[in-house]
C-alpha cells in the first residue's frame, strides 16, 4: 500500500525588512597618509602606501548603548576597482567592533573614490553614513553596505531619528 504524501500547507510569506542599520551623524574627520620603501623580497612594487580617512560622529540609531562615539576608518583599496572585483567572492565590506567607549568601524572603499570622498569632507558636505549588517557577536559584525551622504533617506530614518539641530 503507498501512502500519498501530505498536501503542504501554504504559509504566509513573511515580509522581508530591511536590516537595522547603524545611523551616524560625521562631526570631524582626518586624512593619513603614509609611504616608504617596500622591504619585503620578490614584491614588484619597490614602494608600501598606506592612505586612510577616519571619520569621526555620534550615533544617532540604535539608541540605548552605552556610548554614542563612533569612529569610522576608510581604507581605499586597488581591488575594489571595478575591473578586478569581478574576481573577488566578498563576505563583508566592512567591520565594526564595539568598545565601552566607542564603536569602531572599518570599511574598504574603491580606491579611485577616495579623491570624491576626501572633497566632499572638505566642503563639511558630508553629514551621514549609514552602515548595515549582521548582528552582534562576541562585540563585533561584519558589515554588508553602508552609504556616505549630505542627508538622511527616508528608507535610511525610518525610526524617526531627527538629526540633532546645528548649533552656530
Amino acid at each position: 500500500m503507498v501512502t500519498e504524501p501530505k498536501p503542504k500547507t501554504s504559509r504566509k510569506a513573511k515580509r522581508r525588512r530591511k536590516p537595522p542599520g547603524e545611523i551616524v551623524e560625521v562631526d570631524g574627520w582626518d586624512f593619513n597618509y603614509w609611504l616608504a620603501l617596500n622591504t619585503m623580497r620578490n614584491d614588484p612594487d619597490p614602494y608600501h602606501e598606506h592612505r586612510d580617512v577616519e571619520m569621526r560622529g555620534r550615533l544617532l540609531r540604535p539608541a540605548g548603548l552605552q556610548t554614542d562615539s563612533v569612529t569610522v576608518s576608510l581604507f581605499p583599496s586597488t581591488n575594489l576597482l571595478e575591473e578586478r572585483r569581478r574576481e573577488l567572492k566578498p563576505i563583508a565590506v566592512g567591520s565594526i567592533e564595539s568598545y565601552p567607549d566607542r564603536l569602531d568601524a572599518r570599511i574598504s572603499i574603491p580606491a579611485d573614490m577616495l579623491p570624491s570622498v576626501l572633497q566632499v569632507l572638505g566642503a563639511s558636505r558630508l553629514k551621514y553614513l549609514v552602515m548595515r549588517g549582521s548582528k552582534f557577536r562576541y562585540r563585533s559584525a561584519r558589515l554588508v553596505s553602508y552609504s556616505l551622504g549630505s542627508k538622511l533617506e527616508e528608507d535610511d530614518d525610518s525610526s524617526g531619528v531627527k538629526p540633532a539641530p546645528k548649533t552656530a
